[in-house]
């Protein structure tokens, strides 16, 4: 497929039309993801992925990482925490991107975790935390590392926790 550049009505060339006809083109096949930290000053030595829940986005939990990365960073000065705040296929920002083929499945919500941790060549994360749907995610993902299924590289989380997905509140008695 040739790459090709139209004016527009301006004259100048319209470089959307260029960029999705070019052959350099590379389709985005890892999720959508922020990254979440108590200080940028220091680097990182523990790493945590959040997973949302059916319908929700990364986004929804920036609250709460925060809270948790300066917690952590508070109560073990000699560790630093990063949060990675996860869009699941087909939520959030990933809902735009193209290549997270079919079935969208919990195989495959762990596997996209996996990719995003290889294509940006980081360290397997320490800690997952899933909240409903992301909390089956979790403990697939979790489960795969365990039988080795994305490579020898993979490791295995020390630690996972599932939200559930009813609202606790507590009563004083």
């Amino acid at each position: 497929m040739a790459a090709r550049m139209s004016k527009n009505k301006q004259g100048g060339f319209n470089l959307l039309t260029w960029f999705l006809h070019s052959p350099t083109t590379r389709s985005l096949k890892t999720l959508a993801y922020e990254e979440v930290r108590s200080s940028t000053d220091k680097h990182y030595t523990s790493t945590a992925f959040i997973l949302h829940g059916l319908l929700g986005s990364g986004r929804n939990w920036r609250s709460f990482s925060r809270n948790l990365a300066a917690t952590l960073s508070t109560t073990s000065p000699s560790s630093e925490w990063r949060m990675v705040l996860v869009d699941l296929r087909n939520h959030g920002q990933s809902a735009d991107i193209e290549g997270l083929a079919p079935p969208h499945n919990m195989a495959n919500a762990a596997n996209d975790l996996a990719s995003l941790v290889k294509a940006k060549g980081w360290v397997w994360p320490d800690v997952v935390i899933g909240h409903s749907l992301g909390g089956k995610v979790a403990l697939h993902f979790t489960q795969s590392c365990a039988r080795g299924e994305y490579g020898q590289s993979a490791a295995l989380p020390k630690q996972v926790y599932i939200l559930p997905k009813q609202k606790l509140v507590f009563y004083n008695a």
